[in-house]
């Protein structure tokens, strides 16, 4: 499927990042040689040559050498594929200059070809799936200054190793929306997930000093979804930096693999960092980008900030109206697969609607420093071990014993003349807007009044605008959410 509009992606970096490979005129000295594939490969194969695309890969570092104490090593890894299920973490050792050179010579998505690498196990002391990209490989590649060869690639190969660039490491469809990473995802914090995105905003690469006297760059982009108008991802790595001041707002789709979200403390919400584990996939071709880069482009947005605008249309603006038959085919649909997020209006009744019952099932309760679900069985103290309100604080003198906010959330059936159609979701300022009470009071009022708002509201035709949306990869829920839920009124009924 093709993209319509502009298809910025590693390959147009050149417009607006130098192009380093300039100053290194290419060799063909390798492309000659016996290129084996990564699924050919297993530990003891001696010196293979492989080739491939690079996915991704950090800057330099200096390290003590164990072997000769008081003298440095310096090392760099990257991750190389050559195939849509076959990439692995290479891992670069030699001397200061070697290394850098190798580092400035060879950018994010080159072809390149390696000869004389060994190849080995994986270790089983977590270093690798703690500090490198995941990779489906059952081993990693280590290539050596002293005796190994690095360079571009122009072989048979080359347009398939190109093609790979727009096509994600993970399953199309395994992603978090970024609605549930803010409002479920606080239990998410200090964890990798997948994101898929649009670009909505760039900020400038910024020079920063740590407390340790490291310089190093920094740079924040505002993504969206159609579940949410931003959300902020932070770049550290140079390399990448300097890619995504080439990246088009709202031009730009990103499948983000591994990326690490956590709370900040600063804007109480929920954040994204990209780091050594991080993958990105510019303009995936995938349904699911497509569809997300056709809703970024339908949008309205205060150009000037980059930051505003709305994760739902206007309601004036949800006119299509459907059955609950086909809002139950329209459920079943995506509960394999992902589809894109449908706003609809509906003329029902609410066959089930038990305000009267659990208090529980109708109110839910936020730590109000993370906003994480909390139960009166923690005595509302939040399992988040980051937040001052968390458990593992509970008897610190230095807790901040702040009660949780209280809002409605409740599940109901709707019902008509096709079918019903249950668990579906009627909270905050809906659900407010029909019971009348604040959620704050309603705990306390009598089983009588409860049940007096059940019966005003239960078996009477409402219109409501609803909105249909898929959470999370293979085993993601649909969530059928009510925007409005209003009487039907006399121009309904024409």
């Amino acid at each position: 499927m093709a993209w319509t509009g502009r298809f910025s992606d590693f390959d147009g970096i050149s417009q607006n990042v130098p192009d380093r490979r300039a100053k290194y005129p290419r060799s063909d000295n390798f492309t000659n040689s016996t290129v084996t594939k990564l699924e050919d490969l297993h530990p003891g194969v001696t010196n293979p040559t492989v080739a491939g695309m690079i996915l991704t890969k950090d800057t330099p570092k200096c390290i003590q050498s164990k072997k000769n104490p008081g003298t440095e090593r310096y090392l760099m890894s990257f991750v190389l594929r050559d195939s849509p299920s076959c990439f692995v973490n290479v891992t670069c050792w030699g001397t200061e200059n070697g290394i850098k050179d190798i580092a400035t010579k060879f950018s994010i998505s080159d072809i390149v070809q390696l000869t004389n690498v060994q190849v080995q196990p994986k270790s089983y002391d977590g270093y690798d799936d703690k500090f490198k990209p995941s990779t489906p490989m059952s081993f990693n590649i280590t290539f050596s200054e002293n005796h190994s060869n690095i360079d571009h690639y122009m072989g048979p190969e080359s347009d398939v190793f190109r093609g790979l660039q727009n096509v994600p490491i993970k399953a199309n469809n395994d992603y978090y929306i970024l609605e549930d990473v803010i409002a479920h995802g606080q239990n998410l914090s200090g964890e990798h997930i997948n994101l898929l995105t649009v670009v909505k905003k760039i900020g400038p690469a910024k020079d920063i000093i740590t407390k340790t006297g490291k310089k190093t760059r920094r740079c924040e982009l505002k993504l969206m979804d159609e579940t949410c108008p931003s959300f902020a991802l932070i770049l550290w790595d140079s390399d990448m930096i300097d890619i995504a001041q080439s990246w088009a707002p709202l031009d730009t789709v990103l499948f983000i693999a591994d990326v690490r979200v956590s709370y900040d403390d600063f804007r109480s919400t929920m954040v994204s960092t990209a780091d050594s584990k991080t993958i990105f996939t510019v303009n995936p071709d995938t349904l699911e980008a497509h569809s997300l880069y056709q809703f970024a482009h339908s949008q309205t947005f205060d150009v000037e900030d980059g930051t505003s605008g709305q994760s739902d249309p206007p309601l004036e603006n949800i006119t299509d109206v459907y059955t609950v038959s086909q809002l139950i085919n329209m459920k079943n649909d995506r509960a394999d697969q992902w589809k894109p997020t449908v706003y609809g209006v509906l003329y029902v009744c609410l066959s089930q609607f038990d305000v009267d019952g659990d208090t529980n099932r109708v109110l839910r309760y936020r730590c109000e420093k993370c906003r994480q679900t909390v139960t009166e069985n923690t005595g509302f103290f939040c399992n988040n071990s980051t937040c001052s309100n968390g458990i593992l604080n509970a008897f610190s003198s230095t807790v901040d014993n702040t009660q949780p906010s209280v809002e409605y959330s409740v599940s109901v059936s709707w019902s008509d003349h096709t079918g019903t159609i249950d668990y579906c979701h009627l909270d905050g300022e809906v659900a407010h807007g029909m019971i009348g009470i604040k959620a704050e009071e309603y705990a306390q009022i009598s089983s009588q009044r409860k049940t007096e708002v059940k019966w005003s509201h239960l078996l009477e035709r409402r219109k409501i605008h609803f909105k249909m949306s898929r959470s999370v990869g293979e085993s993601g829920k649909v969530f059928l959410r009510a925007l409005s839920c209003q009487p039907v009124g006399t121009k309904d009924l024409q």
